[in-house]
């Protein structure tokens, strides 16, 4: 499999993932009980109101993981030359079920985290301007639209980082500070529609509605969850896809009884969006059992390989592939040389 075909494989399964994460956090925040949040936030009780916020199994998610995961494998050995050995994927291998299950438990592990640092930004925030436990509350799971009759502009499924910055961005609208307010400004994800309202509100010197700053907010917050969701699914989807790949040499490799082996090689997209230390891991060759080694010391077996140790910074988003070649291991005796 080439790196275009590659991509594009990937590429066509992150619109279902991102939707079954979000879906995920849907029902999270439409099964909260706002009354129970409020009283939680009443008694200070960080852990009592994550607790009340169960993202759950990520169920679909999973399931279209598996699905990347078995589409590598299957797509990538219909191209590997062995003659005389089979190229069906053993799922029941121990390899393939240690995978998806730590996949799982990554996913949860990671939103359990994120939850508690989202939790304590949003308690923080309301504690520090004196507001309600109603609408820190609602800052935590968001408002319901007259639109859609649904939540939205929460931070549940926010990464920490995000959260904290939804937290920030409603104490700088809120402040009345000019020099606070412009920092809005620039960032990145806000939406720009509002844009005019806070200048005015800079211009005159006059402190934002509180309605308005939640409709602000609410719109930013969603915004980076449609990120966050993105990001997961690209970086999940990418990391089966191409374990997928991976565990299929392997597997096929393995039936040669030591026959053959294989050497992958890192391409990268080659374009202004690959990271620095990507482009100068293009073109690095190793051995089958040998991982790359990027040029901030990261180890990855393949593209966006977690099993290592390799730090977010160097898997989310990525579009760089691996690309297998065999090789024969020469034999005393055989007709493998």
């Amino acid at each position: 499999m080439n790196a275009s075909e590659a991509i594009l494989a990937i590429q066509g399964m992150e619109p279902a993932a991102q939707r079954a994460y979000l879906s995920q956090i849907a029902d999270t925040v439409s099964a909260a009980t706002l009354v129970e949040i409020e009283r939680a936030i009443d008694d200070g009780d960080e852990n009592k109101v994550a607790a009340l916020l169960p993202i759950g199994l990520f169920a679909g998610l999973m399931e279209l993981i598996r699905t990347a995961y078995l589409k590598g494998a299957k797509t990538e050995a219909k191209g590997i030359k062995a003659p005389g050995l089979s190229k069906d994927l053993d799922v029941h291998a121990p390899d393939v079920s240690s995978f998806l299950s730590g996949q799982a438990h990554s996913l949860q592990d990671q939103a359990a985290i994120d939850e508690a640092r989202a939790v304590r930004a949003i308690l923080q925030a309301g504690q520090a301007s004196g507001q309600s436990s109603r609408k820190t509350a609602l800052d935590l799971i968001g408002r319901i639209s007259k639109q859609t009759g649904k939540r939205s502009g929460g931070v549940v499924g926010l990464s920490g980082n995000f959260a904290e910055s939804v937290a920030n961005a409603r104490t700088q609208l809120l402040s009345g500070n000019a020099t606070e307010m412009k920092k809005y400004l620039l960032r990145v994800r806000r939406d720009r529609r509002f844009d005019a309202t806070v200048e005015s509100a800079i211009r005159e010197g006059r402190t934002l509605k509180a309605d308005d700053v939640s409709k602000i907010v609410g719109r930013y917050a969603d915004r980076l969850l449609a990120t966050q969701a993105e990001m997961i699914a690209q970086t999940y989807v990418a990391e089966a896809f191409n374990e997928g790949r991976d565990q299929a040499w392997r597997q096929i490799v393995e039936r040669s009884k030591g026959r053959l082996t294989f050497t992958k090689t890192w391409r990268s997209r080659r374009d202004e969006k690959v990271r620095d230390s990507h482009a100068a891991t293009d073109g690095q060759t190793v051995q089958a059992d040998q991982p790359f080694i990027t040029q901030r010391g990261a180890m990855l077996m393949f593209p966006c390989d977690s099993s290592l140790g390799a730090p977010l910074t160097e898997r989310a988003r990525c579009r760089c592939i691996a690309e297998y070649s065999m090789v024969p291991i020469r034999q005393q005796e055989g007709s493998w040389a």
